[in-house]
């Protein structure tokens, strides 16, 4: 088993889980010299850099092999954990847990809460199957990594050379990171060796996101393209001149959309880079998630979350977002299905977590999702009161929206980020030995067939410097 060589980080206290060396100062690294627990290269697997994306064209259409029919795994669980980062560089871990018998609100606690980074934490993630894994982005230009269920600091990762912007999970076994140094850095979880950094932007990266195949990824920054990423090749696959920068892009749940978000609204997508439609505000929108959710009669749908500057969280069907589009002359306005409130500022970001309680029918999902503002509260809602209420007029006060079936006051934390996870309740994967290492044992750590998903790329293969086509960069600033 490969052991990853950890420095001394400090354990996570009990309450209230304040780190121990939190006062003591960490050194930036300079360019050029990595100052990180983890080696970006390993033997015979040099940092690589991707091939430019090809040609933009409206009409590329995703690979046929990003499509499946495997829905994603449901976890059986009554407990869930929403990890949310602070302007203030604080992250806060706040457990969730549905009483044996209640079904409809969960009790929210702080099961940590420290100063995580040298400033603001602006991106933050959890690993899929289990939320063995954290990652957090921070403008200190560090990826740090921690482990869930020791609720342990395990190293940072400095291979970018600006502020990270996004950070993403595709499989158990990787994970994808952006910055405003116009990278993506694909990792290997195993030992954190940078299998990619792909290159394309010719500007900051605000966002990136997978198809939920993780064969696929989308990333949208400061040139306004949209460039879509091959994994598999680890190399660009087409760009799309936007005209306009665009701030979040986000898959939906079933692969089927992806959503685009700017200053001019939502714009829905087909899989063939397409556009279906538009929904557009008078006032700025800060976030956008897919999720589905069963109606009383069990029946999935597809809703589309949108997060204001007001304080409400939108909610719309995408079925009928899609219907609704069409050709300009027919396109008509989406309407919203439902409008959620609680907050008095900004909603900020927005995560979502699917689940089946245990005291519950073994049919009956869950959909929560949590919110996060600058207000700083943190609230959880179920989305299944989409169906059930009437307030669906966008002009609706956020006191008099759908309320939270729970909340955490931060007492005046500026919220940036949050993410929802599955409870750290399970396996350790990881194991410390005498010696001070950690022994990752690779059939627990990642699901089956997770660690060859992007394989190792060919061995050997030049490093090719990408340029952004200067024909694409007059189109984009058209």
């Amino acid at each position: 088993m490969p052991k990853v060589k950890a420095s001394k980080l400090s354990v996570v206290d009990s309450h209230p889980l304040a780190r121990k060396s939190a006062s003591k100062k960490q050194s930036k690294p300079s360019k050029g010299n990595s100052q990180v627990t983890f080696k970006a290269d390993v033997k015979g697997k040099g940092k690589q850099q991707a091939q430019a994306p090809e040609a933009a064209g409206s009409t590329t259409a995703l690979p046929k092999s990003t499509t499946s029919n495997t829905p994603p795994a449901i976890p059986t669980t009554s407990t869930f954990l929403v990890v949310v980062g602070s302007y203030e560089k604080n992250l806060y871990g706040i457990e969730g847990t549905f009483s044996a018998g209640s079904t409809s609100a969960p009790k929210l606690r702080p099961i940590f809460i420290f100063p995580a980074h040298l400033s603001c934490i602006k991106a933050v993630a959890a690993s899929p199957g289990g939320g063995k894994w954290l990652a957090t982005g921070s403008d200190d230009e560090f990826v740090k990594i921690w482990d869930l269920k020791r609720r342990k600091e395990v190293g940072g990762l400095s291979q970018h050379v600006g502020s990270i912007t996004s950070v993403t999970f595709p499989t158990r076994s990787h994970l994808l990171s952006a910055s405003e140094d116009s990278t993506i850095s694909l990792f290997r979880t195993n030992d954190w060796a940078l299998l990619r950094s792909l290159k394309g932007h010719s500007g900051r990266i605000n966002c990136i996101d997978v198809h939920p195949s993780g064969k696929v990824a989308l990333s949208v920054g400061k040139d306004k393209t949209l460039k879509m990423w091959d994994l598999m090749r680890g190399r660009g696959a087409a760009s799309l001149p936007l005209g306009v920068e665009a701030e979040i892009v986000r898959f939906s749940a079933s692969g089927a959309h992806f959503a685009v978000l700017s200053p001019q609204g939502v714009d829905i997508y087909a899989l063939d880079m397409k556009r279906i439609n538009t929904i557009a505000f008078p006032k700025r929108l800060l976030d956008v998630r897919f999720a589905s959710a069963q109606d009383d009669s069990g029946k999935e749908h597809e809703m589309l979350l949108v997060a204001t500057e007001d304080g409400k969280v939108l909610c719309y069907d995408v079925s009928e977002a899609v219907a609704a589009g069409g050709d300009d002359d027919d396109e008509r306005e989406a309407v919203a299905k439902a409008v959620f409130g609680g907050h008095s500022n900004r909603v900020k970001a927005i995560s979502v977590l699917r689940l089946r309680l245990p005291d519950d029918d073994a049919k009956v999902v869950k959909t929560l999702f949590s919110t996060v503002s600058s207000d700083g509260k943190i609230n959880v809602h179920d989305l299944s009161h989409a169906f059930t209420s009437a307030s669906s007029d966008v002009a609706v006060s956020a006191a008099d929206a759908i309320q939270p079936i729970a909340s955490y006051d931060t007492k005046g934390s500026r919220l940036v980020c949050c993410t929802m996870a599955e409870s750290s309740a399970g396996h350790r994967v990881v194991r410390e030995s005498a010696g001070g290492d950690y022994e990752v044992d690779e059939d627990e750590e990642g699901a089956e067939g997770d660690d060859d998903l992007y394989g190792d790329y060919e061995e050997g293969e030049e490093e090719q410097e990408v340029e952004v086509d200067e024909e694409e960069a007059e189109e984009t600033e058209e």
